[in-house]
């Protein structure tokens, strides 16, 4: 058997995994989609996913939603969510997210606790480097996130958040940097920054949208007297539009703008790549002080509850935002395969395959939702 076809079948057998669990779904029809759902639910359920971060990963999520207070109109239902993913690369994630929503609505307390123990690739720091520079590393994590937020009018938030991360290395690569301690977080550390943000939010749906803009700001400063290791400031910008082409299509576009000033440790250096953002490109393949990308898809039906996706894009790193250039960007593309399993949630079932650069060896991922 050929490397290629070695490296495919655990893809295969995701996706036979995933049709197979979503079988009740699948049978259901279409006439359960004018249900309004129920004011509180709980639901468990098994999950299975592919991206050449993980490779193949398995695990367990589960949702509780219900509704706090009385209020008219109702308040959006909060939720807690929690998953434990176990992968393939030896990858461990448990994770737990809250969304609470209280007076009336108007504001919102959100958290996120995340412990991940997980083998990864460094690359080192810079907008060229090479393959040959590649060091394999093993961490464990500890994300602990607190926001509260507040919204003004139907499509406006803002508010403050709070968070820490620690970071254990767990092992490094034999003569690398990280091994000799080179490169600024080598060793881990804790990073404890507090911050405010803004977002304006008009899409039709979060999952998949098909109209309306989505824009957020975010500027967070990590200091030592907070009880970190580390002292930096940071901003982001994140720009997304959506427009329907008639007859089911969608023509979706984002920028995405990072920025870091300060000491900070590589595991916080901005980055592209992964299943989100320029995929083809292994997630943190480029990784530096400033990041700029921009990505857009072309979204269409093709029968029945099936639809395709085409996506582009381009991105880079560098030591500092001046530097960000025309002759900089690295380019990555592809296409995917869309299936419809909830109509009510537009919850799409999600087959990618990118390729960084539009060439070499494609890169697979099978997930749920939209990259954006």
């Amino acid at each position: 058997m050929s490397a290629e076809r070695s490296r495919r079948r655990p893809l295969l057998r995701a996706l036979l995994l995933l049709l197979s669990l979503l079988s009740p779904v699948l049978r259901g029809g279409t006439e359960k989609a004018a249900v309004d759902p129920p004011r509180s639910g709980f639901v468990v359920a098994p999950v299975i996913y592919y991206t050449p971060e993980t490779s193949l990963a398995w695990g367990l999520v589960g949702i509780h939603h219900f509704r706090l207070g009385r209020s008219q109109p109702p308040a959006r239902l909060s939720h807690y969510r929690f998953n434990f993913i176990r992968t393939r690369k030896r990858q461990s994630i448990a994770q737990v997210d809250t969304e609470l929503y209280v007076a009336g609505g108007r504001f919102l307390i959100d958290g996120t606790a995340k412990y991940s123990y997980y083998p990864d690739r460094f690359y080192g720091i810079g907008n060229r480097t090479a393959e040959e520079a590649r060091e394999d590393f093993t961490s464990s994590n500890w994300r602990l996130q607190l926001s509260l937020q507040r919204r003004w009018g139907k499509s406006l938030y803002a508010g403050l958040r709070l968070e820490t991360h620690s970071v254990s290395m767990r092992g490094t690569q034999v003569g690398g940097e990280l091994e000799a301690g080179a490169v600024a977080g080598a060793a881990g550390g804790v990073v404890t920054g507090l911050g405010v943000f803004a977002k304006w939010d008009s899409r039709d749906n979060t999952f998949s949208p098909s109209s309306g803009t989505y824009g957020a700001l975010f500027l967070s400063r990590f200091a030592r007297a907070l009880g970190g290791d580390f002292a930096f400031g940071q901003a982001s910008v994140d720009v997304r539009g959506y427009v329907r082409l008639g007859h089911g299509q969608v023509a979706a576009i984002q920028g995405v703008l990072r920025s870091l000033g300060g000491e900070a440790p590589f595991t916080q250096l901005p980055r592209f790549g992964g299943l989100n953002l320029l995929r083809g490109y292994y997630e943190g393949r480029y990784r530096d002080r400033a990041m700029l990308a921009f990505q857009a898809e072309y979204r269409r039906p093709l029968q029945g509850r099936f639809g395709l996706c085409v996506f582009a894009g381009i991105g880079q790193v560098q030591p500092r935002t001046s530097l960000l250039s025309l002759a900089g960007f690295h380019a990555a593309g592809g296409a995917g395969l869309r299936y419809v399993f909830n109509r009510r949630e537009k919850l799409n079932l999600r087959l990618d395959v990118g390729f960084a650069g539009f060439a070499g060896e494609p890169a697979f991922y099978l997930t749920f939702a939209e990259a954006f």
